[in-house]
């Protein structure tokens, strides 16, 4: 989580410095900074949502969603009065805080809002630029996941802040080469043309993260490709502060394409063709090792497999899928002071056979075991390890199987995840 800046009277100075270094106010929005506020307000459940960033006498709202946008004065403003925080304002009814119960957005001057939360958006200086907002005229309550996932898009977008920023800062080192110039203009020409053509067609999360992953690949390899090309071109000529920011923009395109990668793993599970053909599951496991070698060796990791693995009648591409998710999960998430060890194992009971995934990791608690398969669910936010998307793809894949899935506690204190087939003996 990052460190907010000491709030010294100098600070304000300082935070509407580091605002102002971003160029966003009285710019028009980026096309991905408004789908990322249209997808808050499908969170939260609301009508209404904005994007809204406090300069020094003013609030300015960059991007809304259900009414109609502007600026304001900072002192009429709701989320001037605990952006600075670095927390999450949540308020089921606002009028029943004196902080905000006069604010002209609570009392009519201005709007009748009762919910109300904000999500602060904190730049990597760890200064507060503004806050992602949803708010209802009526009272309402979000709950800790939902609060979670606005936590989560604030920072989705200060990360399209800096992708802006750092876009901007290496076409002005570039300008010397107009080709390499054009390479940049043209990938983020790409971008914002394949956001554009898949906010048109998308009405809630699920088909927004399907189309965004098929159509987001390609653009951000580019840009990937081409921050890579700049860097290996003009990477000794950068000091160290220009140094910082390719590192950040790599980190943060990194982490996008991973979270592009697990949407569209989801949405294959579960729109993909289904071709059932006759699979063993002792080769699918072979297969995953090998995928996975690189991650067992430099973790020291062992995959042991108990018995013969059954035949199953299945797709053998989301079977793979599935069971290199459970493996690589066990890794992932392994215990700090052993080597993970991983043991697959096959049983039989009276509808068909179980399948378990074992580990001894960190494990999950009990009262964790019943939403780990939602989409988006994660035991531990803060760890950042991962999307929470890939166990809600192995419950899809198990579910186009005809079986189900569960999480345990292992003999050795980690996780067992158990897939159960129908009408498959082991053998």
């Amino acid at each position: 989580m990052l460190t907010l800046a000491i709030e010294r009277p100098d600070a304000e100075a300082q935070r509407l410095a580091a605002l102002h270094e971003y160029q966003l106010l009285d710019a028009p929005a980026d096309d991905e900074l408004s789908a990322v506020v249209r997808v808050a307000a499908m969170v939260a459940d609301v009508p209404t949502a904005t994007l809204n960033l406090i300069d020094e006498n003013r609030q300015c709202q960059l991007t809304t969603v259900g009414f109609e946008g502007g600026d304001s004065e900072r002192s009429d403003s709701m989320c001037a009065i605990g952006f600075r925080s670095g927390r999450v304002v949540h308020l089921p009814d606002a009028r029943q805080d004196p902080a905000y119960a006069r604010t002209p957005w609570v009392d009519g001057r201005i709007a009748n809002v009762r919910f109300y939360a904000s999500a602060p958006l904190i730049s990597p200086a760890g200064y507060a630029l503004g806050t992602l907002c949803v708010f209802d005229d009526v009272s309402k309550t979000l709950s800790p996941r939902q609060i979670h996932r606005l936590e989560d898009l604030a920072e989705i977008v200060v990360g399209l802040f800096e992708r802006r920023r750092q876009a901007r800062i290496s076409a002005d080192l570039a300008l010397e080469t107009e080709g390499q110039r054009q390479a940049l203009e043209l990938a983020h020409a790409e971008l914002r043309l394949a956001v554009r053509e898949l906010e048109r067609s998308n009405d809630e999360l699920e088909g927004f993260a399907a189309a965004v992953s098929h159509d987001l690949v390609r653009p951000l390899a580019s840009a990937s490709g081409y921050l890579e090309m700049f860097a290996h071109v003009y990477g000794d000529g950068l000091d160290e502060r220009a140094g910082a920011w390719m590192s950040g923009a790599g980190r943060a395109l990194e982490r996008m394409q991973q979270l592009v990668r697990s949407l569209l793993d989801y949405a294959r599970a579960g729109h993909a063709p289904y071709r059932a053909v006759t699979v063993d599951l002792g080769e699918v496991i072979t297969q995953v090792r090998a995928d996975l070698r690189d991650h067992v060796d430099s973790t020291g990791a062992t995959i042991a497999v108990g018995r013969q693995l059954p035949t199953v009648e299945g797709d053998p591409v989301l079977l793979r899928q599935l069971l290199q998710n459970l493996i690589d999960n066990a890794i992932k998430y392994r215990h700090p002071d052993r080597s993970p060890v991983v043991e697959v194992t096959c049983v039989t009971d009276p509808d068909g056979c179980v399948v378990a995934v074992a580990d001894n990791g960190l494990g999950i608690p009990a009262d964790q075991r019943d939403r780990v398969f939602d989409m988006f669910a994660q035991v531990d936010p803060e760890s950042r390890r991962g999307h929470g998307i890939g166990l809600s793809t192995c419950l899809r894949i198990a579910e186009r199987h005809g079986g189900r899935i569960a999480v345990g506690e292992s003999d050795s204190g980690g996780t067992v995840v158990r897939l159960h087939l129908p009408g498959v003996t082991c053998p």
